[in-house]
């Protein structure tokens, strides 16, 4: 995904080096595979959902590992696209669509997350209720993968989807979909990604976890400069990453963010690193993940974390040690 980027630029950049830490990036599969492998200690620390903290310390899945993060690398990032069907049928946005399905009780529509518990199956969700539109009730939601979504829209198996970059701006680049809204125009600064560690790892060397975390601080302050944008894409598009075009990053990255059928708009917002205090672990942003897996009932029979069982994952005092070892050095 786009937002690994602060992962790749402290690899690539000498950030890891700098800070004393050899590091060896693993390109996984999908983010399953990066569950289980945390689960059985075969990777050290992720780049994950910001879900994932809460899935594997609370066991959603069946499987429990204590984890936490003390470092948030993305918001944003996101957008909601939708078939050119139905462009032809009308639709420009949810309003619209909600009176396109209202107008075909026999056509059953179908929308894509990526993930049972990832924002974007959050925000699909959010944003058709927002206008009127039912999840399970009036449309079916699918997970399917991230590299996938826009050819299952092009072969007509998907009426739309949200999705993470660059697999947004892959589909409507090549004129698959058109896109109705970026996500952060109606969740502002929702945390998308975070930098995943067990609480075994943290405990074993706090200041080697330390260390990762300064070495991502200079990163993301690097992503987040919209000089650095353009070779930020560049880098990003390397086979060893991600391996798409360039102008396909450049699409959130750099901007304006093309959306689709001649419209564009500005991708200033559309993936934040490291600004508007974005790093911070706030309970606030985990509160937004729980809220969400509660409003759409992700999770059966749940039952909000207390605030401790929260705190415990979301390690904000950890990210105040790393403040207080940039200010010493």
């Amino acid at each position: 995904m786009t937002d690994c980027a602060p992962l790749v630029v402290a690899q690539e950049m000498g950030y890891f080096k700098k800070h004393g830490l050899h590091v060896e990036l693993s390109r996984e599969p999908g983010w399953a595979t990066i569950r289980e492998k945390i689960y059985h200690g075969e990777l050290d620390a992720a780049q994950a959902p910001t879900s994932m903290v809460m899935e594997l310390s609370f066991g959603y899945t069946g499987m429990v590992s204590r984890c936490l993060t003390a470092f948030v690398t993305a918001h944003n990032g996101n957008a909601i696209t939708l078939s050119n069907e139905l462009w032809e049928m009308g639709v420009r946005d949810g309003a619209s669509l909600a009176q396109v399905i209202k107008a075909n009780p026999a056509r059953r529509f179908t929308f894509a997350g990526v993930l049972k518990y990832s924002s974007q199956n959050y925000l699909i969700r959010h944003w058709l209720l927002s206008h009127g539109i039912t999840p399970e009730k009036d449309v079916d939601i699918v997970v399917v993968p991230p590299p996938q979504v826009h050819d299952c829209l092009k072969r007509g198996y998907l009426d739309g989807y949200c999705v993470a970059e660059p697999w947004s701006s892959l589909g409507l680049l090549q004129n698959i979909g058109f896109c109705t809204t970026l996500t952060s125009d109606f969740s502002p600064m929702h945390p998308e990604k975070v930098f995943m560690v067990t609480e075994a790892f943290h405990e074993e060397d706090p200041a080697r976890h330390l260390a990762l975390l300064r070495a991502l601080w200079d990163a993301a302050t690097f992503c987040d400069n919209p000089e650095n944008r353009p070779g930020l894409s560049r880098l990003l598009a390397n086979p060893r990453y991600i391996d798409v075009p360039v102008d396909t990053l450049n699409n959130a990255l750099v901007g304006p963010f093309r959306m689709g059928m001649g419209n564009q708009t500005p991708a200033d917002d559309a993936i934040v690193f490291h600004r508007n205090d974005a790093n911070r672990p706030t309970l606030q942003k985990a509160a937004w993940v729980m809220n969400e897996i509660s409003l759409h009932k992700i999770q059966p029979k749940f039952s909000k974390p207390s605030r401790a069982q929260i705190l415990s994952c979301f390690r904000e005092d950890i990210y105040d040690d790393l403040l207080a070892s940039l200010s010493r050095n």
